[in-house]
């Protein structure tokens, strides 16, 4: 049997190689927390390779982080597909596979499996849930969930055990500065970016700004989704002579100066997954306004944000105007929930934890094979 010594060495020389599965869908829903997310791992030496079908993922790599885009795995062609993936990773492959959603934990499991090394499944949303409750791979040895709320469905309805979840929170940069009606004389900017899609509850706002001006306030509405129902949404707001302060448009700036140039956020979606704007919004200092969210624990009815009961235009006319109305306390909003995330989401914390998850499992792995 190894001594202790033997064990403490033995964890010290351990490296981590650790593949990450990204899919196009969650790109979309939290790719800037992943580019977070990679940059902290390398600070953690963690050698790390995206596995990705879709080549938009590469926008994610930096210095030292790689893509692997394979070719889509998909029936009748599965085993052939899987067999190229591992011939191109056969050279240094992977000792943790880590898939960041559903849609990866397929090819993630078969590759661990291929290389008889540790699976971790990441959940940020409630389809992720059903996904592992019907997975049918080899063992995954961690999942990391992005809120209590995921952690517990794992724990109570999926029954898996505590030492198995590791609680790691999405990490963002706070900004220095409240964006929140920062500018006295800027006309007020409410920013939405929700789908352009049927059900996204787009429709309930641009339905809430029709209200909210027969109410005589003023402000400007940015729309910078993309979807199937914009050409309809755009006669919305047409026919309801909306459009001198509704716009749809895409940031010239990119999506960072959105944020600190706007002054409310609002998203009248109701969600079952993470993504991550509305976290966004907190860090840049934005007064948050959302539909219920059963999964994402960082809005806090009153302290974070204001949670609509119902995803209407009546409710997010009332949570908007109230901010209009106040715009004091639209900032205690804001700078309450940018403290939040300055003690709940820093991206050093999000880094160490799931590197402590890797390295729990390497070591656990190191240790049995001392023992034998």
């Amino acid at each position: 049997m190894a001594s202790v010594s033997d064990t403490t060495e033995s964890q010290s020389t351990l490296v981590i190689r650790a593949g990450l599965c990204i899919d196009r869908e969650a790109f979309d829903r939290f790719g800037r927390v992943l580019r977070r997310l990679l940059v902290g791992l390398v600070d953690q030496a963690v050698s790390v390779r995206l596995l990705s079908c879709d080549p938009h993922v590469e926008t994610l790599t930096l210095g030292p982080v790689q893509t692997l885009v394979h070719k889509r795995v998909v029936w009748p062609v599965v085993g052939r597909r899987i067999d190229q993936l591992l011939d191109a990773l056969s050279q240094k492959p992977p000792t943790v596979m880590h898939a960041v959603s559903s849609a990866t934990y397929r090819v993630a499991g078969a590759v661990a499996d291929a290389f008889d090394t540790d699976l971790v499944f990441q959940v940020t949303s409630l389809k992720d849930c059903d996904a592992i409750g019907n997975f049918a791979g080899p063992r995954v040895g961690r999942f990391i969930a992005f809120s209590q709320p995921l952690a517990t469905v794992l724990e109570e309805q999926l029954k898996i055990s505590t030492e198995r979840i590791d609680l790691v929170r999405p990490g963002v940069l706070a900004s220095q500065r409240i964006a929140c009606f920062a500018d006295p004389q800027r006309v007020p900017a409410i920013l939405c970016m929700s789908p352009l899609e049927r059900g996204s509850g787009v429709d309930e706002l641009i339905e809430a700004v029709d209200v909210l001006r027969r109410r005589d306030h003023t402000f400007m509405l940015f729309l910078l989704g993309t979807g199937r129902q914009e050409p309809a949404l755009r006669r919305m707001i047409h026919g309801r002579a909306l459009s001198p302060c509704v716009t749809l448009a895409h940031p010239t700036g990119g999506v960072a100066q959105a944020f600190h140039s706007a002054d409310i956020f609002v998203r009248p979606t109701v969600d079952s997954a993470f993504n991550d704007d509305g976290l966004l919004a907190m860090a840049a200092g934005m007064a948050v306004v959302t539909a219920p969210n059963s999964i994402c624990d960082h809005f806090r009815s009153g302290e974070t944000a204001l949670v609509c009961e119902k995803p209407k235009a009546e409710p997010l006319a009332a949570a908007l105007g109230q901010l209009l109305s106040d715009k004091a306390g639209a900032r205690r909003l804001a700078t309450t929930a940018m403290e939040y995330v300055r003690a709940n989401h820093a991206v050093s914390r999000m880094a160490e934890r799931t590197a402590e998850g890797y390295h729990t499992l390497a070591l656990a792995r190191a240790t049995f094979s001392l023992k034998e």
